[in-house]
C-alpha cells in the first residue's frame, strides 16, 4: 500500500458503503509526496450534473443563472495535492469526459470559459457499485475506467475482518469519551463479544454510530451490551444449525409453493421441478452476491461451488 502511496498513479477503491474508503484515500495522501498539499473530497452522488461539473472544474461569471462571480473548482483548489471522488459511478457521461481529459492531459476549462487550465492533481476514486456492470449498461466510459484503475484497492466489509472491530471500537470510544467529556475506559467483555457476533451491514459507519450512542447512554466506566442500539437484535439471535432447521425450511417453502402450484401445473407441466430449481438458485446466488458486496470469491466459497460455475450462473440468470 505504501509503495502505491508514494507513486502518482490513479487509484480506484471499491467496497460496500461505510467500509472506510475515504479513510483509505486520506491514508494514501498522508503517505505520499503530496502530503503537504490539499486533500479534497467530492461526493459525486450528492450533486446534480451541472452542480457537480461546477464543483469539480469551477465556472466563469455569468456561465449560468446564479453564477454571479468566478468560482474555482476542486481541481484548481487541489493543485499539487489529491482529489477524492467518491461514488464515481454516479458521475454523468459529460462530466466523465471532462475528467478523462484531466487524467490524460492535466487540462480543463471552467464551465462557461475558454481558458485551458493546467493542474497537477492525483485522483483517487471510489465506488460501491460494479463499474464493469456500469460499462456493460453504457453508463460508464471504458477508457475512463482504465485510466482510474491503474491501481485498485478492495476494502472488505467489516463482517470479513472481525479482528478490526475491537481496534475500531476502542478508537471510537476514546474519541467520543473525550468529546462528551466522559471517563469511559473501554468495553466490558460481553459487549465486545456482542459486537463481534454482529454482521454489521452498515460496516464501519454503523459501528461508529453504535459506539457513539453507547457513549452517550452509558453511566458507567465500561460500555455494556445494553448500551448499544444493536443489543436487542443480537440478544434475540440464535445460532443456526442448518440440519436441525431442515424441517422448518421445508414448511416455509411449502407455504410459498402451495398457493402457486395449480398455476404452475397449468402453465409449466413437466417443467415445474426445473423452473423452481432455477428460481431458487437465482435467488440464492443474487442474495449471496448482495450480502458479500459482489465478491465472487467469497460467494463461491460460501455456496460450495466453483467460481466458473458461479460465473456461468450469473450469466445464465442475468444477475447484476
Amino acid at each position: 500500500m505504501w509503495q502505491v502511496a508514494k507513486s502518482d498513479a490513479a487509484i480506484l477503491i471499491f467496497g460496500e458503503s461505510g467500509t472506510g474508503k475515504e479513510l483509505i484515500a486520506r491514508a494514501i495522501h498522508r503517505n505520499s509526496r503530496r502530503r503537504n498539499k490539499p486533500f479534497l473530497s467530492v461526493n459525486c452522488a450528492a450533486l446534480a450534473e451541472t452542480l457537480l461539473e461546477s464543483e469539480l472544474f469551477g465556472h466563469e461569471k455569468g456561465a449560468f443563472t446564479g453564477a454571479y462571480y468566478k468560482r474555482l473548482g476542486k481541481f484548481e483548489q487541489a493543485n499539487g495535492g489529491t482529489i477524492f471522488l467518491d461514488e464515481i459511478a454516479d458521475m454523468s457521461m459529460l462530466t466523465q469526459s471532462k475528467l478523462l481529459r484531466v487524467l490524460q492531459e492535466k487540462k480543463f476549462e471552467r464551465v462557461g470559459g475558454n481558458e485551458s487550465i493546467e493542474v497537477d492533481v492525483r485522483v483517487v476514486a471510489a465506488t460501491n457499485k460494479s463499474l464493469v456492470q456500469c460499462m456493460k449498461e453504457g453508463s460508464f466510459r471504458v477508457d475512463l475506467f482504465y485510466r482510474l484503475k491503474v491501481v485498485s484497492v478492495y476494502v472488505p466489509p467489516l463482517r470479513e475482518r472481525k479482528g478490526d472491530i475491537s481496534l475500531l471500537a476502542e478508537h471510537f470510544i476514546e474519541f467520543y469519551s473525550r468529546k462528551l467529556n466522559k471517563n469511559i475506559k473501554g468495553m466490558a467483555k460481553p459487549a465486545l463479544q456482542m459486537l463481534q457476533k454482529y454482521a454489521w451491514p452498515g460496516n464501519v459507519r454503523e459501528l461508529e454510530n453504535n459506539v457513539q450512542t453507547a457513549c452517550v447512554m452509558t453511566k458507567n466506566e465500561l460500555l455494556n451490551p445494553e448500551d448499544f442500539p444493536i443489543h436487542s437484535e443480537i440478544d434475540s439471535k440464535i445460532e443456526i444449525n442448518l440440519d436441525s432447521l431442515q424441517d422448518d425450511y421445508t414448511e416455509l417453502f411449502s407455504k410459498i409453493i402451495d398457493p402457486v402450484l395449480p398455476k404452475l401445473i397449468n402453465s409449466s407441466e413437466g417443467k415445474i421441478y426445473y423452473f423452481l430449481e432455477a428460481a431458487m438458485e437465482r435467488a440464492l446466488i443474487a442474495s449471496c452476491l448482495k450480502y458479500f458486496g459482489s465478491n465472487q470469491v467469497k460467494t463461491s466459497e460460501i455456496l460450495g461451488i466453483s467460481r466458473n460455475t458461479l460465473r456461468d450462473r450469473i450469466a445464465r440468470y442475468n444477475i447484476y
